[in-house]
């Protein structure tokens, strides 16, 4: 069965991590309100772009959310996405500005949301927080070890370990 992604946000971000979705894979829905936002329009096949976040996360396994560094706006994403999406999906928050307490503050379901920045040497660092499910953890790792190994090119890249849990 394929799995299915939703991006939100196809800025230069989430284009990069759509395609690298895509290419390990997945089906990929992407939304972004701004009709001129690059997207994926190099993706033919299992690539949809919804008109609203309710119809992009629809049915998805993993919800990415690659937005401007505004917290407040990212937090409102964060609780549609999880009010639409099936329960247990994986919420990935990209962001550097940050932390993973800022990024689960106000969502429904906590344990399903972590915050995902670009390593320093390449490939992904998970960041989770005490409150972060354990399979969702071991399903980010997971996954973004392949995604890592896709985008980040031909030299193997390993997901680095998520940083020690915050109180």
């Amino acid at each position: 069965m394929t799995r299915k992604v939703a991006v939100l946000g196809l800025g230069t971000r989430g284009g990069d991590i759509a395609r690298a979705f895509h290419a390990t894979g997945w089906a990929v829905s992407g939304f972004d309100p701004d009709p001129i936002a690059e997207g994926v329009p190099d993706l033919k096949r299992d690539w949809t772009r919804e008109s609203t976040i309710s119809s992009t996360v629809r049915g998805a396994d993993w919800v990415v959310i690659c937005l401007p560094e505004r917290l407040e706006l990212m937090r409102k994403v964060i609780q549609r996405a999880q009010g639409e999406a099936p329960r247990e999906t994986t919420i990935a928050v990209v962001t550097k500005d940050f932390d993973v307490d800022a990024v689960q503050g106000c969502a429904l379901r906590p344990a399903h949301v972590l915050r995902v920045d670009q390593g320093e040497n390449g490939g992904y660092v998970i960041d989770v927080s005490s409150k972060t499910d354990a399979k969702a953890k071991s399903d980010a790792t997971m996954v973004l070890s392949q995604l890592a190994a896709q985008e980040f090119g031909p030299k193997p890249r390993s997901v680095q370990p998520p940083k020690a849990e915050s109180a």
